[in-house]
């Protein structure tokens, strides 16, 4: 290799280095926009709608979430790994968008819920829109992503604005957002040349791992939606909306959370050739510092006086009240459960973390109904909390029974004489 090239070669270097660098920080400043705007409508459908109709919109965002996190594991999971491919599988995302948006139309057809015939028909450009976004801050451009984010954070406080003016009910607030995102889904997919209708072309190895992944979502993360929509339609719509209102008032507790949680990996990973100690030290001051930093904002909403919760949630504030401080023990055990799984992934352990997950999705939907149809929301809520401390208990378990498989494991070095 001559001065001239290697010269080249290393600026290249020196660039994508960077790039990495400035990728972190505008994922982050994306992802407290998308909780923003998320925020922003909650609070709003809570203040004008009815227990009940907070749970019916709790459940068609609860679709919107699953089926956004289907695609993302079946489709564009693979296009982030293989950093290519992301206009082909625009059109698999579409497809998955569309048939689960025919299945939650009928299901608003058979129920009369408006919230879920809008979640249906927008379906497929909200995957559209998840898709682009998650392959612009992976492989793309960042600013494409936080450019998309930003225009969707603006549509989404003009739908809200006229409802807090009472201007317009809770049904078109919505209605606002989701058309919204489907439509810059729809612009953003055609601006960068993915297909925009529907199709699966995929060989039959890449169409087994997709659907494996997609299962395994369903059963392990996706578990908690479907757990939501089981306790819709055995409990009533009334608890969902009660516990719904509860997590909207959570947000930004929930928001600190998620947003350590992208950092725990990368901490983690630097200890990776230290002792199981060492280690273990590392991934238990995580979780003290992580939790003392979201625990004074928990019990700042767990405490939240009368007239600021009224404020923000309207009558549905009294339903909710008794649920926030068994939801905020719920967000906080959160912590340690999120620190175990990135142990796992640091280690590679994808099929221990695949029992796991397992395990805890099949218990969460039997144990989260049988709370609410018992007890209701006070008994959903206390089920919540027993399984997030059977989580954070299976995880960090889990985490620490490999690091002492692992040392257990390693070839012992002979000492010198």
């Amino acid at each position: 290799m001559t001065a001239g090239a290697g010269r080249v070669v290393a600026r290249l270097g020196t660039a994508a280095g960077r790039l990495r660098h400035r990728r972190a920080p505008l994922a982050l400043v994306v992802g407290g926009l998308s909780s923003a705007g998320n925020f922003l409508l909650a609070v709003t459908v809570t203040r004008l709608e009815t227990v009940g109709g907070v749970g019916r919109f709790a459940v068609a965002f609860s679709f919107y979430i699953l089926v956004s996190g289907l695609v993302r594991a079946m489709v564009t999971d693979t296009v982030l790994a293989a950093a290519a491919g992301a206009a082909p599988a625009a059109r698999r995302a579409t497809l998955v968008g569309v048939a689960a948006g025919a299945l939650v139309l009928a299901a608003g057809a058979a129920t009369g819920s408006r919230y879920l015939l809008l979640a249906g028909a927008a379906l497929p450009g909200l995957v559209l829109y998840d898709h682009a976004k998650a392959v612009a801050l992976g492989v793309g451009a960042p600013r494409r992503a936080l450019r998309q984010e930003g225009a969707w954070a603006a549509l989404t406080l003009l739908a809200v604005l006229p409802g807090l003016l009472r201007l317009v009910g809770p049904e078109t607030v919505f209605a606002g957002w989701a058309v919204g995102g489907a439509l810059l889904g729809l612009v953003a997919a055609g601006r960068r040349g993915y297909g925009l209708l529907p199709g699966w072309s995929a060989g039959r190895a890449e169409t087994r791992t997709a659907l494996g992944f997609g299962a395994q979502f369903l059963v392990t993360t996706g578990s908690a939606q479907l757990a939501l929509t089981a306790m819709a339609g055995v409990a009533g719509t009334a608890v969902v909306g009660a516990l719904s209102a509860g997590r909207t008032i959570l947000g930004p507790v929930n928001l600190v959370v998620s947003t350590a949680s992208t950092l725990i990996l990368p901490h983690l990973a630097r200890t990776r050739d230290a002792t199981t100690a060492v280690r273990t030290r590392a991934a238990v001051r995580l979780v003290l510092l992580v939790t003392a930093g979201a625990l004074p904002m928990a019990l700042a909403v767990a405490l939240l006086p009368d007239g600021v919760g009224a404020a923000l949630l309207g009558a549905n504030w009294a339903l909710a009240q008794g649920l926030l401080p068994l939801l905020a023990v719920e967000s906080l055990l959160a912590v340690p459960a999120a620190v175990g799984f990135a142990g796992l992934r640091i280690e590679r352990a994808s099929g221990r973390a695949v029992v796991v997950g397992v395990v805890l999705g099949v218990l969460r939907v039997p144990v989260v109904v049988a709370g609410a149809v018992l007890f209701g929301a006070g008994g959903a809520a206390a089920a919540l909390v027993v399984m997030a401390l059977l989580s954070a208990l299976a995880w960090g378990r889990s985490y620490q029974l490999l690091l002492r498989r692992r040392a257990a494991e390693r070839p012992l070095v002979a000492q010198p004489a």
